[in-house]
């Protein structure tokens, strides 16, 4: 990404969980341990498109053979 003040973070584990994590600035174990879920109706439109984004993702780790 050309914005170095932002980073995306993405994992899935072998039962087909997954996480999608966009990151302004650093991540810390305090943005961790805050974090909890929006349940704001304006961002529901964005939560869509996200949602869409990970149904159709797979987030393997290519260092294991895997691919993205």
């Amino acid at each position: 990404m050309k914005n170095n003040n932002y980073s995306i973070f993405a994992s899935q584990d072998s039962n087909g969980n997954k996480i999608l994590t966009i990151v302004k600035g650093k991540l810390t174990d305090d943005l961790v341990t805050n974090s909890g879920k929006i349940n704001d109706p304006e961002f529901e439109l964005v939560a869509n498109q996200l949602k869409s984004i990970i149904d159709h993702s797979n987030f393997i780790d290519v260092d294991q053979g895997g691919e993205n």
